[in-house]
């Protein structure tokens, strides 16, 4: 769709060890382009350093400062057994991981995208890649951006087995509250829906409710949410509703001439409800429905014709044999205008 944690001992790292990284040394990833044939025995000496001085930050952040190039030797390091030195590693490791993570992240944040899977490219090296994620979404001193990209980036790559880690940071009373429903909303996505139990309620509760605009609002609230969880047949279920009430709503405002402005921002709204009903559809498998609904949003709103090349959560209609004519269709609708 278009857009828009810590008990002690969970802050398991310094805050200011991935400004370090990220800020003093943003060109690390270039930096180490070029290989550096002392760089394992640098990091084996600095390794000998941690040995005996076990936590000392400037030596992690040493560590770190050699790129991606010492990994091998930190990796070897880690394997050796748990420990005080395999957890000093463990931190110099997330640190270099973490910035190629963050770079990841910051492409789909300035994409203004946001769709289920957009991070899956993080798949690879998939253990590594959760402890980064972990590691920044911990970090207080990332940006919020980062942090809260960090949660979804872990619903995309991550399962079940993470649970009893969110959950920690979940239930930590110092979290930051959108932080929290984030988290609350990976946790329903892997089957835990304790955090997000009481809001459906609570909106199901007026989705009979004798006032058109409070069923709307509930059900919009409700498509969200479902759609948020990746519950995409609920979520279908409440766009049929909003789209129901919101054609009525606007048919109404027009026989009773209301002034234009009113009507151009219920009509904007209601586009908008078309193209993210047609990616819960797509997302749901119902392609027809979803060519329906993006017919509907493009003829109200040019500007949605723009998205549906990218978007992530139109994916599945992309890959259907009909999309070129589809979208060949839907070009001949704008043909003597700019889109």
């Amino acid at each position: 769709m278009p857009g828009p944690i810590n008990q002690q001992g969970i802050m398991k790292y310094p805050a200011c060890l991935l400004l370090t990284i990220l800020v003093i040394f943003p060109g690390l990833s270039s930096q180490l382009a070029a290989a550096d044939p002392g760089t394992d025995e640098k990091a084996l000496a600095i390794i000998g350093q941690i040995k005996k001085n076990v936590g000392n930050n400037q030596l992690v952040r040493d560590l770190a400062k050699l790129g991606p190039e010492a990994l091998a030797t930190i990796r070897s390091g880690i394997k050796k057994g748990p420990g005080p030195v395999s957890a000093t590693l463990v931190k110099a490791r997330n640190l270099i991981i973490s910035t190629r993570v963050a770079g990841v992240l910051q492409r789909g944040i300035k994409s203004q995208l946001s769709f289920d899977g957009q991070y899956n490219e993080l798949a690879e090296n998939r253990t590594e890649n959760i402890e980064a994620l972990f590691f920044l979404l911990n970090d207080e001193s990332s940006p919020y951006a980062i942090r809260h990209g960090s949660c979804r980036a872990l619903a995309d790559i991550g399962d079940k087995s993470l649970l009893p880690r969110l959950r920690q940071l979940y239930w930590d009373i110092l979290l930051d509250p959108d932080l929290r429903n984030e988290l609350g909303i990976i946790l329903a996505i892997f089957g835990d829906t304790t955090a997000i139990d009481n809001k459906l309620t609570r909106y199901s509760r007026f989705t009979d409710h004798q006032r058109s605009l409070v069923r709307r609002s509930a059900n919009i609230e409700l498509s969200n949410l479902y759609y948020r969880i990746r519950n995409y047949a609920r979520a279908i279920e409440a766009y049929e509703k909003i789209l129901e009430i919101s054609e009525k709503l606007l048919k109404t405002q027009r026989q009773a001439r209301v002034p234009q402005e009113v009507l151009r921002e219920g009509e904007q709204q209601l586009n908008l409800h078309y193209y993210n009903a047609a990616c819960s559809n797509s997302l749901g498998g119902n392609l027809e429905r979803a060519k329906k609904y993006l017919l509907k949003a493009v003829q109200g709103n040019p500007e949605h014709y723009g998205n549906i090349g990218k978007d992530g959560d139109l994916i599945n209609l992309r890959k259907d044999p009909g999309f070129p004519a589809f979208m060949k269709k839907l070009g001949r609708l704008f043909e003597d205008e700019e889109i």
